[in-house]
């Protein structure tokens, strides 16, 4: 087997975005996506029993014996979802920097009242991150339908008033700015590294995402994924790589490897003939390569044909293989630079 070292000059790996559409409604809960309601109130001798609550199934060992995941059943109890959300995203409104989420106040408004809705998406539905200006939450269990979006910068607004709500972001916020009766301010929030959507308008918007049956809601979304690309250029000078490689060349079809007895897996090695896998025989303890190839590859017009290029790690071991779209002719006057491209 003969090797050749990569420049690393030659080496080009290349990240980038792929989405996926994906879209949810209140009856799609068995897939992990929840809207449940955070209420302020004291944590003071909480007790479940009693605390207010959303239930989603049972959340127990027996469901996942049944072909559930049983982390997608379960109860969210109120109060701890308002304190987990605050403590998380809304903890110092003044100071973001505290919390997760987009740091700079002059793109993103963070506004928490008593009460909040909240969607989750789980991770394995989003992937790295919920695309950025991707997110659509219709809701129409109210006499009114609404239409939100988010900005790309972590807001949600209204698109009924999103004149309103660009003068309201344009101005930093500025109260003044917005409609007579009040709407076109940011409604809510995405966080889109955690998957999380929340609503945190007391007034019209209260109920968004609170609604049942065919009235509730339906989320659209772009799920993210980074695919990187790979390209090695391999180079082959006019004296390199001029003797085949296939075993056909050789004298009596014996092979041009010599594997010494007690080798492990020897077997991979042996012509077909020697190996019970790939034909009849037995395998023998050793293997001597030829020394002779057949006569027609002996004339000095002989050249191999360029049918496959592998890559190998410093270890010799096959990572990727790529096949030419036809046989090149190896020409001894010429030298060669084949791309080799994947993603992973």
């Amino acid at each position: 087997m003969i090797f050749k070292n990569l420049d690393p000059q030659d080496v080009l790996i290349t990240p980038f975005k792929t989405y996926k559409d994906f879209t949810f409604t209140n009856t799609d809960s068995g897939s992990g996506v929840y809207a449940v309601e955070g209420l302020s109130g004291s944590t003071h001798n909480f007790d479940k029993n009693t605390a207010t609550s959303h239930s989603f199934g049972v959340f127990n060992s027996v469901s996942k014996s049944l072909g559930k995941d049983p982390y997608s059943l379960g109860t969210f109890y109120k109060i701890p979802t308002y304190w987990g959300m605050r403590h998380l995203y809304y903890r110092d409104g003044s100071q973001p920097y505290y919390s997760f989420g987009n740091t700079d106040t002059n793109k993103t408004f963070r506004n928490l009242h008593h009460r909040l809705s909240v969607i989750s998406v789980p991770q394995k539905l989003y992937g790295e991150q919920i695309k950025p200006g991707s997110v659509k939450l219709t809701d129409d269990s109210t006499s009114q339908t609404f239409t939100l979006y988010d900005d790309g910068c972590g807001n949600l607004y209204d698109n009924a008033h999103s004149a309103s709500f660009a003068a309201f972001k344009s101005s930093s916020f500025n109260d003044s700015k917005l409609d007579a009766n009040g709407s076109g301010s940011a409604v809510g929030n995405v966080f889109y590294e955690h998957g999380i959507i929340t609503i945190t308008d007391t007034g019209s918007y209260s109920q968004v995402g609170m609604g049942t049956g065919t009235d509730g809601w339906e989320l659209d979304y772009k799920a993210t994924h980074t695919i990187y690309e790979h390209e090695y250029m391999c180079n082959i000078g006019k004296t390199e790589f001029n003797q085949s490689m296939n075993i056909s060349i050789t004298s009596g079809r014996s092979g041009s490897i010599s594997v010494k007895e007690g080798s492990p897996e020897a077997h991979r090695v042996f012509a077909p003939g020697d190996n019970p896998n790939g034909g009849s025989g037995s395998v023998g303890t050793s293997y001597q390569a030829t020394e002779f190839a057949i006569n027609a590859t002996t004339h000095s017009d002989f050249s191999p044909y360029i049918t496959t290029v592998g890559l190998y790690n410093d270890k010799n071991e096959l990572l990727a293989v790529s096949k030419l779209g036809r046989p090149i002719k190896r020409d001894k006057n010429e030298a060669y630079s084949i791309l080799v491209r994947f993603d992973v």
